[in-house]
C-alpha cells in the first residue's frame, strides 16, 4: 500500500513539473508549418472567397471540322465540370474554381471527332500548378487544329500565370 502511495505521489509530481516546464518555442519562419488553426474558418468565409484558379480552353469546337469535339479537365484526378452548359459546338470552355492553397496536378483531354473515329489528345502543364490564397492562378490554352479538327501536336501545354488578387469588396 505504501509503495502505491509513493508511486502516485511521484506520478503527480512528475506531471506538475512537466506541465510547468514551459511551451515549445519556434521561430517565426517555422510558425506556418508548426501551428495549426485552433478551429476551421466559418463556412461563409470559405464560400465568400474569390475564385483563385481560372482555366480557359479556347478553340474547342465550331460548326465546321470541329463539330462534336470536346474537352475534359482533371484536377488531382477529379473530373471537373465547366461552369456553363456544354453543347457540341461550344468553342471556349471556362472553369472558375475556389481551391485551397496548395500544389495541384492539372491536366485535360481533348477529344476530336476526326471522321470515323475519335482521337484523344493530352492537355498538360509543364509542372505542378501552385494555388495561393491571395493570388489568381490562370491556365490558358488555345488549341491549334489541323483540317480534320485534331490537334497538330499529341501533347499541348497550358500557359500558367500568377497575378495578385484584389481584396473582395464588402457587401
Amino acid at each position: 500500500m505504501r509503495t502505491n502511495q509513493l508511486a502516485l505521489i511521484l506520478a503527480i509530481g512528475f506531471l506538475i513539473v512537466s506541465g510547468c516546464a514551459g511551451h515549445r518555442t519556434i521561430t517565426t519562419d517555422e510558425a506556418f508549418w508548426e501551428i495549426s488553426p485552433a478551429a476551421p474558418l466559418p463556412q461563409h468565409a470559405l464560400t465568400d472567397q474569390l475564385p483563385n484558379l481560372i482555366v480557359r480552353i479556347n478553340n474547342v469546337a465550331d460548326l465546321s471540322s470541329s463539330y462534336r469535339n470536346y474537352v475534359e479537365l482533371f484536377i488531382n484526378g477529379f473530373k471537373i465540370e465547366p461552369e456553363s452548359e456544354i453543347t457540341n459546338i461550344k468553342r471556349n470552355y471556362l472553369y472558375k474554381l475556389k481551391l485551397q492553397p496548395g500544389i495541384y496536378e492539372i491536366s485535360g483531354k481533348y477529344y476530336a471527332s476526326t471522321g470515323w473515329k475519335i482521337k484523344k489528345f493530352n492537355l498538360r502543364t509543364k509542372e505542378q500548378v501552385l494555388v495561393f490564397p491571395d493570388k489568381k492562378t490562370t491556365l490558358d490554352i488555345t488549341l491549334c487544329k489541323d483540317s480534320w479538327g485534331g490537334l497538330k501536336e499529341k501533347d499541348v501545354f497550358f500557359d500558367v500565370s500568377y497575378k495578385d488578387q484584389p481584396p473582395k469588396r464588402k457587401k
